[in-house]
């Protein structure tokens, strides 16, 4: 069964490429270039299907979300468009509560903030 922060990575991923304007097709094969530095057609045929999958199945591992959204931050059409992905760190110098309490604010903020955009 996924966690919740696969399917919060998932969403945030599937928010940001709708407000760039992007399909998953599109996403795909940014992140092809990006992660493989290649454009040969038949691995971005499989890289699109392996990410569609990925961005629905609540088994996907965060990390791997995590680093497609690493890369998407540093996209400049991202940059231009003045869109800011969230990213939390764990410290793990605080205690845990304390951690879940400042993930939980950071996450309601975004919420805000993303709902203001559509007011």
């Amino acid at each position: 069964m996924g966690t919740e922060r696969t399917l919060e990575l998932q969403k945030a991923i599937e928010s940001l490429i709708a407000r760039v304007g992007w399909s998953r097709k599109a996403l795909a094969r940014q992140l092809q270039w990006e992660l493989n530095d290649t454009d040969d057609d038949e691995e971005l045929k499989r890289f699109e299907e392996r990410l569609k999958k990925e961005l629905t199945r609540p088994t996907t591992k965060p990390e791997l979300l995590e680093r497609y959204l690493d890369v998407l931050r540093r996209l400049p059409v991202v940059e231009k468009a003045g869109l800011v992905v969230p990213q939390y760190v764990a410290t793990k110098h605080l205690d845990p509560d304390i951690e879940s309490v400042l993930m939980d604010l950071s996450k309601d903020l975004s919420q805000s903030l993303g709902n203001e955009g559509h007011d």
